[in-house]
């Protein structure tokens, strides 16, 4: 308790802090004025492991998630859904300028949080009673405007983020809008925020994330570690997890030599990747960016319901008639779709397949072995249209490739070869689990640039180039622009536009946001990206929809797909 009262003087003593109270909104912003103006992460820690322990018990679960870059906790089925011009509006109101002035501006600075600080030093009026902004508060308002539906939404949202912005001084404007838009950037990702928790609160950084592992919920982890309770963390079904992740091999040579043992074998299917929980009658779904999409699968929600027992499966969701998988944009069709009709359930039918089970009638089993897990998932009675396509054992080349020969023939993507002994790891990749695709596989990507199309597509912004994670850089790799339908185009034209942070007359530069899946031919080395390489004949094969900048691929995977490509062909 000394230890925590010391970092909280010295943190008090910090000229940023001196008669501010823990609890205010203020403070907050502070404190992540201080973490993004250092590039190192142990000081990035420091200052949050200062400034946690000082919070009480309202207001350090709106922190830790603020901090994390998030609003609501993972699975509550709570969005923001506050658009450009909403955010727009406001500061025109609050600064008593033209839009078309806040837009200038906000293409100077590239930045919502910046603009917000401009706008607010130059507010026209203040309240008659300057209220201090406190975090409960504030998470209290924010679910206000999350809760605003139906046709007056939009306004009901500006007049409460009006309201909020004219309490702010620039500074808490700058963090209130950087929260609202989930661009924090301040380096403070979940990892550090467990981290900072550890260290806070003085508390062991395996249980910190053991606890993290088995909630999902870095807010109740943070207040689990103040009353030093992590040991009663536990898994919730209805409260999504970080999903595990593959690792890529590119022949069933090099995956029968590096492992050499019996390996589970499952078909890589061609669509995507759904948490499915069941807790007494009540399902939900998840996908892998958290996202509930329960209404986009009804009938596999009611199936589930039906099911005895209460579980959460890993598994995949996908398009599939008359015994054969569907192209994914089918798929699509149904996750774009607020309300599912029977005739959509007719034309685009889906089945889910779960392949792993992660909690069974109370108790959390990823900590049990993979075969182990598979006799568990075998034992539910499932009905159509969930359906368990079991596994195969293999060991040689031979038996990986003639798997790998008939799910390209049935219509799926390839294959999983997973370790049988391996346990359950959310959030992590590695090689207890491979995915076999294709000789070249393809790139998950995101768009960094679009420019306007010629022709017919004049008007529209086509052409596309897109990059790839290296480290914390994104590093362009190509540039697209077939593979979409008009519609798509029109679709993504509208998309991008609402994203844009600098309009360069032909092209815009725009948040990397949207994910595309990108075929192509070869690598090549090139000095026209920056990354140092380039996809030949690229074509977009989806829009991820289902997928986040954090899920896009790497340089290293494109460094290795490179180097296998040129020792096929010095072969």
């Amino acid at each position: 308790m000394l230890a925590v009262t010391k970092r909280f003087l010295s943190c008090v003593a910090h000229p940023l802090f001196r008669y501010v109270s823990a609890s205010e909104f203020s403070r907050f912003a502070a404190v992540c004025e201080r973490m993004r103006q250092t590039k190192s992460k142990n000081s990035k820690v420091a200052i949050m492991a200062e400034y946690l322990p000082a919070l009480d018990d309202h207001s350090l679960p709106a922190a830790v998630l603020f901090l994390s870059g998030s609003v609501f906790p993972k699975g509550s089925g709570l969005a923001l859904n506050v658009g450009f011009s909403t955010i727009m509006r406001a500061l025109s109101e609050i600064a008593r300028l033209e839009q078309a002035q806040v837009q200038r501006i906000y293409m100077e600075h590239g930045d919502m949080g910046a603009l917000a600080e401009y706008a607010v030093s130059k507010k026209q009026f203040s309240p008659l009673v300057q209220q201090q902004l406190l975090l409960p508060d504030l998470y209290d308002q924010l679910r206000k405007v999350a809760d605003a539906a139906g046709p007056g939404a939009a306004e009901a949202k500006k007049k409460i983020l009006t309201g909020l912005l004219i309490n702010c001084s620039p500074l808490e404007a700058k963090y209130l809008i950087k929260i609202a838009t989930g661009e924090m950037r301040v380096g403070a990702v979940e990892g550090l925020v467990e981290l900072a928790i550890s260290k806070g609160f003085e508390r062991d950084l395996q249980k910190v994330r053991q606890a993290m592992l088995l909630s999902g919920d870095i807010a109740q982890v943070a207040l689990l570690a103040k009353k030093d309770a992590l040991s009663s963390a536990i898994m919730k079904p209805l409260v999504p997890l970080s999903f595990m992740l593959a690792d890529v091999m590119f022949s069933a040579e090099e995956i029968a030599e590096y492992y050499g043992r019996p390996l589970v074998c499952e078909f890589k299917y061609d669509g995507i990747r759904v948490q499915l929980h069941k807790c007494g009658r009540q399902v939900r779904m998840f996908s892998r960016k958290f996202e509930e999409i329960t209404g986009a699968f009804p009938e596999i929600a009611d199936i589930a319901a039906s099911t005895d027992g209460d579980f959460i499966l890993d598994g995949e969701a996908l398009a599939y008639k008359n015994g054969r998988p569907l192209h994914f944009q089918e798929l699509q069709k149904r996750l774009r779709r607020k309300n599912v009709t029977n005739q959509m359930m007719q034309e685009i039918p889906v089945i889910y397949v779960p392949y792993d089970i992660l909690y069974a009638d109370g108790e959390s089993v990823i900590d049990r072995p993979l075969l182990e897990r598979k006799k568990l998932l075998a034992r539910i009675k499932f009905k159509k249209p969930i359906i368990d396509l079991g596994y195969r054992m293999v060991s040689s080349a031979e038996e990986i490739a003639s798997a790998f020969a008939e799910s390209r023939e049935i219509g799926h993507e390839g294959l999983v070869v997973k370790e049988p002994e391996s346990q359950y790891h959310p959030g992590k990749r590695g090689r207890h689990w491979v995915k076999l695709k294709r000789e070249l596989d393809t790139i998950d990507a995101v768009i960094v640039i679009a420019e306007y199309g010629h022709g017919k597509r004049a008007g529209t912004l086509s052409d596309y180039t897109f990059a790839v994670r290296d480290g914390k850089e994104l590093k362009t790799i190509g540039k697209a622009y077939s593979g979409l339908t008009d519609s798509e185009i029109g679709d993504m034209t509208e998309k991008l536009r609402s994203i844009a942070v600098r309009d360069e007359g032909y092209r815009l530069a725009v948040r990397p946001e949207i994910v595309l899946e990108v075929a192509f031919d070869s690598i090549q080395k090139s000095d026209r990206h920056d990354s140092g390489f380039a996809l030949r004949f690229p074509r977009i094969k989806y829009i991820r929809t289902d997928k986040t900048v954090n899920d896009i691929d790497t340089i290293d995977k494109v460094r290795k797909i490179y180097e296998r490509q040129a020792h096929l062909k010095s072969r």
